[in-house]
């Protein structure tokens, strides 16, 4: 009698011709099938190896990501693209130091500068009185370059972050090559944490001159300074000195310059932010502030 296993014959008749008993047959003829089975697996096995091995398969490999195109979202530009940032931004006309916001509209910017020995407790209150607001970080300096969680902080209490220059150096009779170069690595340092460009500088002391105005706003960026100043640089201020000069210059539109280490900085904020809420006017960020004038990054640039 023949059998067949994957194409093998197996002839079993010696078996039967013998006349063994049952269970003899079994005991003999099992194991024997089963080393016959093994065998043919085995060169199975070899013959789909030494094909595996002689066919080359190509390797799968995934397609390289794709980064979101910049986008201009609201009064901003973002991008994933923060290495190359320079000539993202379309010009910023008209060429102008910005020292207010729109006139018409009954809101107030507050800005804060710098971020040397920043007080938490800043925008521990800004976060949770939900307010909007700006910040112009320097980009070097110990600050937004090496210190990437200030600036996510910063960010996360309701912030635009806005670049200050990179080393917070005086931008007056430097050349151009130095200013764009301030001005870059500076929103850089930002960009790489914010995904965001905000159209607006800040030079230190808001010193600036004809030429470097033009330079900034040939790069994208209106140079901003500020309506009133709550002298928290000066040593010795009082908090009431500080609050009463504020209220007795508010007006629509007005940008109000603080400092992130500065005096008394945040006791004021938490006495005139309440003060200017009762008086009917909106606190809120610089794009705010500017909306319905030519300083805000639009769709149509």
């Amino acid at each position: 009698m023949q059998h067949y296993y994957k194409g093998m014959r197996i002839d079993t008749t010696a078996f039967r011709v013998m006349k063994l008993p049952r269970t003899i047959t079994r005991a003999v003829f099992l194991p024997v099938l089963l080393l016959v089975v093994v065998a043919a697996s085995a060169c199975g096995r070899a013959e789909s190896t030494s094909l595996h091995n002689s066919i080359s398969i190509p390797r799968i490999t995934r397609p390289a990501a794709i980064l979101p195109k910049d986008r201009v979202v609201g009064d901003h530009l973002v991008t994933f693209d923060e290495t190359n940032l320079a000539g993202k931004l379309p010009p910023a006309r008209p060429v102008q130091a910005i020292t207010r916001g729109n006139p018409e509209l009954k809101r107030v910017a507050i800005t804060i500068d710098d971020g040397w020995n920043a007080d938490m407790r800043i925008l521990e209150l800004l976060k949770e009185w939900e307010i909007k607001w700006t910040a112009f970080l320097i980009g070097g300096r110990g600050i937004a370059e090496s210190n990437p969680d200030l600036v996510r902080a910063v960010r996360d209490a309701g912030a635009e972050v806005c670049n200050h220059t990179y080393s917070h150096y005086v931008m007056s009779g430097k050349d151009n090559a130095f200013v764009v170069d301030e001005l870059w690595r500076a929103q850089e340092a930002i960009t790489s944490v914010t995904h965001e460009i905000y159209p607006y500088t800040r030079f230190s002391g808001g010193a600036y001159d004809d030429t470097s105005l033009q330079w900034a706003a040939d790069q994208g960026f209106w140079m901003v300074n500020w309506t009133v100043s709550s002298g928290d640089t000066s040593k010795g201020v009082t908090v009431d000195f500080q609050v009463n000069n504020i209220l007795g210059n508010l007006q629509p539109g007005a940008i109000i310059l603080f400092h992130f280490g500065g005096y008394n900085t945040y006791e004021v904020l938490s006495r005139v932010i309440p003060e200017i809420q009762r008086r009917g006017y909106e606190v809120t960020s610089l794009s705010r502030v500017l909306e319905g004038t030519p300083f805000v990054l639009n769709e149509s640039e």
